[in-house]
């Protein structure tokens, strides 16, 4: 949608009213869309796959710690509370 080409095509089907630019739905259906080729689509997809499998890798490691954080929290409190730190 921001490529030069379509850029110039929504620009110009724009009006303006009361100083506020705008398209109508009816014209917007009618602009082409440029679509990248499918070997393009792929490479995005396997990109966008393995950047949402170190996400999930990290929130995992994140609830993890998490865990181990709140199994902590009482030992200290124990120890804080006996004057032990």
């Amino acid at each position: 949608m921001n490529s030069p080409k379509t850029r110039e095509v929504i620009e110009s089907f724009c009006a303006t009213t009361a100083g506020n630019i705008g398209i109508s739905a009816t014209a917007l259906k009618t602009i082409p869309v440029s679509v990248p080729p499918l070997p393009e689509q792929r490479r995005i997809v396997a990109h966008l796959d393995a950047l949402q499998a170190k996400v999930d890798s990290l929130k995992a490691l994140q609830a993890q710690t998490a865990a181990e954080l709140d199994a902590l929290l009482p030992s200290v409190l124990d120890k804080a509370f006996k004057g032990e730190l």
